[in-house]
C-alpha cells in the first residue's frame, strides 16, 4: 500500500481508539503487500474493518478460548501458589515461600484470549490490556518470582522473575518485555522501579528472566509488561503499562520474609554451622515434618551426626492446574511432583561448628545433576553442585606452586580469559590461559601438568600483544588466541616444547588483512584436508568469519585459505557470502556481540552475549534455531548475565555444553543439555566477593577427570573435581 489517507470523525472515537485505528493501520501497511491504494473514513465501523485486516481475529469468541500455554514451559520448580486478591485486583502469594507462582491466573489477554479477572493489574483505569489480535499475538502468561540463593524470599535480597511470555508468531522481533517492581504500598501511586527490557527471542511461548534485589518491606509486587515496540511512546504510570492494543501487562504480588522473621526460619531449617545450600522446598497443607535427622551412611565423622542427606536434592512443585487446561506436550520437561517441606541438606565440604570434616567416602560411581543441589564453600566464596569439589590452584600476582614444593620465578599472569588444554607427549598436559591486557600486556601463559595432574611448570607462550580474549585448540594440538581490539589478530601458539614452533607464536590469516575484535575459534576437521575455522567477533556489527584452509598444520593458518561471512536470511535459513558488508549487516540485525562458539556433528553452536541468545546452526540443511541462554532452567541457581566462552562435553555421551557468565551477582559456569535444560554447575556467592566479576578459563583435562575455571578480575583460577574419583563424563 502506498498511500493511506485517514479522515476520523472525532465525534464518535474518543483519542485513545483514534490511536488504536493509527496503530492497526500501520500495522497493516508493514505486513500486507504493497502496490495498492487504501482509502479509508474510519468511523466506529470503519475501525472494525481496519481490525478485522490485521494479525489475527480481533477479540475470540468463548469457542476460541486457549488451553493453558504456560503450564510446563521449563521454569524453575515453584512452591507458593498464588490465588486471586480481590481487593488488590491481582494474583497474590500471601505466605513467605521459596517463591511465588501464578500458574493460569493471568494466561492469555484482556477479551483476545480471555484472561481470568483481566486486566490483572493494581491500576484498573489507566493499565489496560490491548484489545487486537489473535491466539498469536502478544500476552503475558505466568510469572514466577523465585528467591535466587533457593532459599525463602527476602528482602534485600536477590529474587528471579521469570516470565512466560507469548511473542507474535510474525513479527517477534519487534515484540519487548518489561519488568518493573514496587512495593504494593507504593504501586497504586506510579512508584515503579524499572528492571529491565527484553527483546523476545522468537516466536511462540518465551521464557524470559531477571533478577532483581527486593528493597526493605514484605509486601512486593512485579509487573511484566509485552509491547509492541510501536507502541511505546503511548504509556502510562511513568512508563510502567502498556496500553498499545496488542500490549499486555500483568502484576502479581508476595510476601517475603523481614529480618525480624529470619531468626524463627533458621531455627525451622536447622543447623547452619555447615554452610550447605538449602533445597528449595514445597509448602503442603500438613504441617512440616519434624522428624529427628539420622546420620546418612556415606559420612564417616568422628563427631555425632548434625546433618541429614536426601536422595532427592532438589524437591520441585506440582502444577496445580486442572487435565482441562492441559496443551499439546512441549520438548521442555513439565513440573515434577512436589515434595515434601521438611527441609533437606546436601552434605558439606566445608568444616562443622565443631571442626568436624564431612568426608563423603569413595563409591564407584555417583550419578548427579548439575545444580540439583548447591552447597556453599565459603572458603573460596562459591556455590557448587553437590557431588563436586573445588580447590584454588593460582592467584594473579602470587607465584604458583610446584607439585614438588617450588615455586614459579614468574607471578601468575592477571586478567586471565579464555583458555584451553593441549595433551603432550608424556602424558602430561598445558592448561593455555589468555591475559586480556591491554597496550601490549596482554598474551597467552601456560600451566603445565605432569601425567599424574600435578603442577611442573608455569611460562609465558605469547607477550607483546594487547588484549587476549578468546581462542580455540586446532585439530594439531595448537593454541589460537585472538585480540579484542580494532586490529585485532588471532595468534598460533605451540605449547609443546618440543616442536619447532615452541618459541615462535604467528599471527594467523583468520582475522584478514586489516584485523578486528575478535573472540572465540572453533574448527570442522572432516576433512582433514581442508579444515574449517570459524571465528567470532565482538562487536555489535561483528561478522562471523568462516576460513576454509588448504591444508593441515601449523602452516594451513599462514598460507592460502579461502574466508566468507555468515549470512542470516529470511525464514531462518542462512548462507555463507563473499561480501563482508553482508556478514556485518547480518550481524548488526542479529548477532550482535558474538563470543562463544564451538563445532559439533555438523553443527555450529555461538553465543550473541548483548542479546544473550544461543545461535544453533545445522550446517548441512542451511537452516539455524536459537533461544535465550538459560530460558529453560533446571534446579537451583540461575543464568541472568551475559553468556561468553563456550566449550562442549562430548555432546554424543553427556550432551552437555558449557557456558562462561560476565557480570550479574554470581556470576557462574552454566551448563545446558541437548533438551534445551539449563543448570548451574559453580557459581559465586550472590552478592559475594565474585559479584559484579566473570567466569573465565572453562576447560577439561584430557581424561576429563578435572575440570578448570577461573574469576577474571579476583585472578582466582579453581580447579573442579568429582567427589567419586569419575570423569566429567
Amino acid at each position: 500500500m502506498n498511500q493511506f489517507e485517514l479522515v476520523f470523525e472525532f465525534s464518535l472515537l474518543s483519542d485513545y481508539v483514534t490511536y488504536l485505528a493509527i496503530e492497526h493501520v500501520h500495522r497493516m501497511h508493514k505486513f500486507y503487500s504493497t502496490g495498492s491504494q487504501l482509502s479509508t473514513t474510519m468511523n466506529l465501523s470503519g475501525l472494525a474493518l481496519a481490525l478485522a485486516l490485521t494479525r489475527s481475529p480481533v477479540v475470540a469468541a468463548a469457542a476460541n478460548q486457549r488451553a493453558l500455554r504456560a503450564d510446563t514451559v521449563g521454569l524453575r520448580s515453584s512452591n507458593g501458589m498464588a490465588s486471586y486478591d480481590e481487593a488488590l485486583g491481582i494474583p497474590k502469594c500471601n505466605s513467605e515461600s521459596t517463591s511465588c507462582d501464578t500458574g493460569a491466573l493471568i494466561n492469555g489477554r484482556g477479551a483476545v484470549h480471555p484472561e481470568p479477572n483481566s486486566p490483572n493489574t493494581l491500576d484498573t483505569t489507566n493499565c489496560l490490556d490491548g484489545i487486537s489480535g489473535g491466539t498469536s499475538a502478544e500476552s503475558v502468561d505466568r510469572i514466577v518470582v523465585s528467591s535466587e540463593s533457593g532459599g525463602y524470599m527476602t528482602e534485600e535480597e536477590s529474587v528471579l522473575i521469570t516470565a512466560t511470555v507469548n511473542c507474535w508468531e510474525d513479527g517477534w522481533e519487534e515484540d519487548y518485555v518489561y519488568f518493573y517492581h514496587a512495593s504494593v504500598q507504593e504501586a497504586d501511586s506510579s512508584d515503579w522501579n524499572f528492571i529491565e527490557r527484553i527483546q523476545c527471542p522468537g516466536g511462540g511461548l518465551q521464557n524470559l528472566t531477571t533478577s532483581y534485589t527486593l528493597p526493605k518491606g514484605s509486601e512486593h509486587v512485579v509487573r511484566v509488561s509485552i509491547r509492541y515496540v510501536d507502541s511505546n511512546d503511548f504509556t502510562s504510570n511513568s512508563g510502567s503499562c502498556g496500553i498499545g492494543s496488542f500490549d499486555d501487562n500483568d502484576d502479581v504480588a508476595f510476601t517475603v520474609v523481614t529480618a525480624t522473621l529470619i531468626p524463627n526460619i533458621t531455627q525451622t531449617l536447622g543447623p547452619t554451622a555447615a554452610t550447605p545450600e538449602p533445597s528449595t522446598t514445597s509448602p503442603s497443607s500438613s504441617s512440616p515434618s519434624t522428624a529427628t535427622p539420622t546420620p546418612n551412611p556415606t559420612l564417616s565423622t568422628s563427631a555425632s551426626p548434625s546433618l541429614t542427606t536426601s536422595s532427592s536434592l532438589q524437591p520441585t512443585v506440582a502444577s496445580s492446574l486442572s487435565p482441562s487446561m492441559s496443551r499439546k506436550p512441549t520438548s521442555t520437561p513439565s513440573l515434577p511432583p512436589s515434595v515434601s517441606l521438611s527441609p533437606t541438606f546436601a552434605p558439606s565440604n566445608t568444616p562443622s561448628a565443631s571442626g568436624t570434616m564431612l568426608s563423603p567416602t569413595k563409591s564407584p560411581f555417583v550419578l548427579f545433576t548439575y545444580g540439583e543441589s548447591l552447597y556453599r564453600d565459603n572458603d573460596l566464596g562459591i556455590q557448587i553442585s553437590v557431588g563436586l569439589t573445588a580447590t584454588q590452584i593460582a592467584q594473579s600476582g602470587s607465584s604458583v606452586s610446584y607439585a614438588n614444593g617450588g615455586q614459579s620465578s614468574r607471578s601468575y599472569h592477571g586478567m586471565m580469559d579464555g583458555a584451553g588444554i593441549a595433551q603432550l607427549p608424556d602424558g602430561g598436559y598445558a592448561y593455555l590461559s589468555n591475559a586480556e591486557k591491554s597496550s601490549g600486556n596482554g598474551g597467552v601463559y601456560g600451566l603445565y601438568f605432569n601425567k599424574d595432574g600435578e603442577i611442573i611448570d608455569y611460562k609465558a607462550l605469547l607477550t607483546g600483544t594487547s588484549r587476549n580474549c578468546g581462542g580455540g585448540m586446532s585439530p594439531w594440538n595448537t593454541w589460537v588466541s585472538c585480540e579484542e581490539v580494532g586490529s585485532g589478530q588471532c595468534w598460533q601458539v605451540e605449547p609443546d616444547p618440543n616442536k619447532p614452533n615452541h618459541n615462535s607464536p604467528k599471527a594467523t590469516l583468520l582475522g584478514g588483512p586489516s584485523g578486528g575484535a575478535y573472540e572465540t575459534v572453533a574448527v570442522d576437521n572432516t576433512n582433514e584436508n581442508k579444515p574449517i575455522f570459524f571465528t567470532t567477533e565482538d562487536k555489535s556489527n561483528g561478522e562471523l568469519r568462516r576460513f576454509e584452509a588448504d591444508g593441515n598444520g601449523w602452516d594451513a593458518l599462514h598460507v592460502g585459505g579461502q574466508t566468507t561471512y555468515l549470512q542470516f536470511l529470511s525464514g531462518n535459513r542462512f548462507q555463507w557470502t563473499s561480501n563482508i558488508d553482508d556478514g556485518k549487516s547480518s550481524a548488526w540485525n542479529h548477532y550482535p556481540n558474538a563470543e562463544g562458539i564451538i563445532y559439533h556433528n555438523s553443527t555450529l553452536y555461538f553465543v550473541a552475549k548483548v542479546t544473550r541468545t544461543l545461535f544453533i546452526l545445522d550446517l548441512n540443511d542451511m537452516t539455524y534455531t536459537s533461544e535465550r541462554t538459560g530460558s529453560s532452567w533446571v534446579g537451583q541457581g540461575a543464568f541472568n548475565s551475559q553468556p561468553d566462552q563456550i566449550i562442549e562435553s562430548d555432546l554424543d555421551k553427556r550432551k552437555y555444553i558449557y557456558f562462561t557468565e560476565d557480570g550479574g551477582n554470581a556470576p557462574g559456569v552454566h551448563v545446558r543439555d541437548r533438551e534445551g535444560n539449563y543448570y548451574t554447575m559453580v557459581r559465586g556467592v550472590p552478592g559475594g566477593r565474585y559479584s559484579g566479576d566473570e567466569t573465565v578459563g572453562i576447560a577439561f583435562s584430557p581424561d576429563r577427570r578435572k575440570f578448570y575455571f577461573g574469576f577474571q578480575d579476583a585472578g582466582v583460577l579453581m580447579e573442579v573435581t568429582r567427589d567419586d574419583g569419575q570423569p566429567f563424563n
